[in-house]
Formats: C-alpha cells, structure tokens, sequence
C-alpha cells in the first residue's frame, strides 16, 4: 500500500511543458512585471547613453618602428586627449593606439567621437601629434640631413657633366665654323667632310645639356624645400609660378608616415548596446523563471503539509 502511494505521488509530481505553460499563465501579471520592467529600464538607459561614431585608419610608411610609435603614444587618457585633440577632447570618447596583428609594420588607430566630423579631424590632430614627437622629428632631422647631402652631391655632379658637355657643345661649334670656313675657301672637299654630322651632334650635346639643366633645377627646388615651413601660406604665394609637383610638395608636410583615409561607420554605433539588451533579456527571464517557480513550488509543498 505505501509503494502504491508512493509511485502516485512521484506520477502528481511529474511536470511536463504543459504544466509549465500553466504556472505561467497563473503568474502572467508577476512574470510580466519580474521579466519587463528591468528589461524596458536598461532598454531605455542603453538608448539614453551617448552613442559614438567608431573611426578606424592606420599609418604606414613609417620613418621609425612601429612599436616604437606605440609605445611613445602610450595610453591616451583624458589629460593626453586635452593635449592632442584640445576643443574636442571631450566629444572623444576613446582613442587606441596599437600594432595590428597582421601587419606589425604599421599603425592602427581606432577613434570613438560623437559625430562623424569630430572623428574625421581627430585622426589629423593624433596623426600630428605622432609626427612631432621628439624621436620623430629628429628622425625627420636626420632624413632631410642625408637628403641634402645626396642632392648637394647630385648638383655637384651635374655642374661638373654640364661644364664637360658645354666645352665641348662650343669646341663642336668652332670646329663647324672652321670646316665650314674651309670648305668656302676650297681648301677642304665637302666629300672629306660632312657638316649634318656635326650639326647633328651639337643638337645631342643641346638636347643632354638641357636634360641635365633641367634635373640640376629640380634638385636644387627640392633643396630648398627641404626645410621649408609648409604652414606658411605668404611662401607658398610668393612661390605660385612654380610647377605643380613642387606646389603640391609645398602643401605637404613631411611626417610620421602616410596616414590611409579613416573608415568611419555611416551612423552611430555602439556593438555594447546590443550586448547589454541580450543580456539583460537572458537574466531577466531566467530570474522571472527562477521567481514563478520557486514560489509555485512553495505553494505545492504548503499545500501538502496542510493537506
């Protein structure tokens, strides 16, 4: 008799999804409160927070290593932000400054703003902050040291092929006019001598002398830009006639590397937000869960000891 209680009892006690479904719909008002209530909260409170536009670039070219950069960057917290970004530093949420894992030769920099414009102009500001460190712009220093150099040589060089080539442009010309002197006063057959070869070559000489004219000014206008300030608008006025190549070397500034345009996101973007919603929706129903049971079960085991 008690084994037949006892196997009834464990047959009442069996729950299947039905029976679920019907402690739910019991406790429908205490389940709608436990499981929505937080749920909508941090729904609104996600929607509230600031959302930033998420900027990503990277520097390559770069004149010293990569980590060398990183580590000279360092943290950027709000005290570096004010010095690198000024005005916008507090529209700037967060800026990270790191190798990536498949190029270690360059640069990443990931940039969260307010708006997409604050982005776009924070990727200049950190770009020229890189670009006047200390080790940078001794490095810079150096470079230009060494190019000068090389260009000096280059011009040097080309004064001495230009003297050569121009003595011997005017030793072809009065040889031209002697022959051709000669040839007048019949004291020289034109079958012994033919004068196109000589008006030939001092065309060669003409053509290599202009060549080497025009690589001497090249040199000499990438001298003097070297050290040039390309901030300074009256120098690139005064400069106006120049070609555009030397302009467009007159707008640029020598620097850290070469910063690729910034991939900015269209609209504002926070991947926490909806981490946060899914997270809160998996906590609150298995708390709403935990809740309607317990107390259901509760209730069952009143039930028995009253019975």
């Amino acid at each position: 008799m008690q084994e037949k209680s006892t196997d009834e009892m464990m047959v009442v006690d069996e729950v299947n999804l039905y029976d679920y479904w019907k402690v739910l719909v019991q406790r429908k008002r205490l389940f709608l409160c436990i499981f929505l209530i937080p749920l909508v909260l941090v729904i609104i409170i996600s929607l509230i927070l600031p959302r930033y536009y998420r900027g990503e670039s990277e520097i390559s070219n770069l004149i010293i290593p990569a980590s060398n950069i990183v580590n000279l960057v360092g943290n950027v917290d709000d005290a570096k932000k004010v010095k690198i970004f000024a005005g916008n530093s507090g529209a700037i949420k967060s800026v990270l400054v790191s190798l990536p894992k498949k190029s270690p030769d360059k640069v990443s920099i990931v940039i969260d703003a307010k708006t997409e414009d604050i982005a776009t102009q924070a990727f200049k500001d950190i770009f020229n902050y890189i670009s006047n460190l200390p080790e940078v712009k001794a490095e810079v220093a150096r470079i230009h040291e060494e190019t000068d150099l090389k260009l000096k040589k280059i011009i040097e060089e080309t004064d001495l092929k230009l003297k050569t080539l121009i003595e011997a442009k005017k030793a072809n010309l009065i040889f031209l006019k002697d022959m051709s002197d000669m040839i007048k006063k019949r004291k020289l057959t034109i079958v012994n001598f033919n004068p196109a070869d000589l008006v030939r070559k001092d065309g060669d000489l003409s053509l290599e002398i202009m060549n080497l004219q025009k690589a001497k000014s090249d040199a000499m206008k990438k001298r003097q830009l070297l050290f040039v300030d390309v901030n300074s608008s009256a120098l690139i006025k005064r400069n106006a006639d120049l070609p555009v190549e030397i302009m467009n070397l007159l707008n640029v500034k020598v620097t850290a590397g070469i910063l690729s345009p910034p991939a900015i996101t269209k609209q504002p973007a926070n991947a926490q937000i909806k981490q946060i919603i899914i997270m809160a929706l998996i906590i609150s129903l298995m708390a709403v869960m935990f809740v309607v049971f317990f107390i259901n079960y509760i209730e069952r085991m009143n039930a028995r000891k009253n019975a």
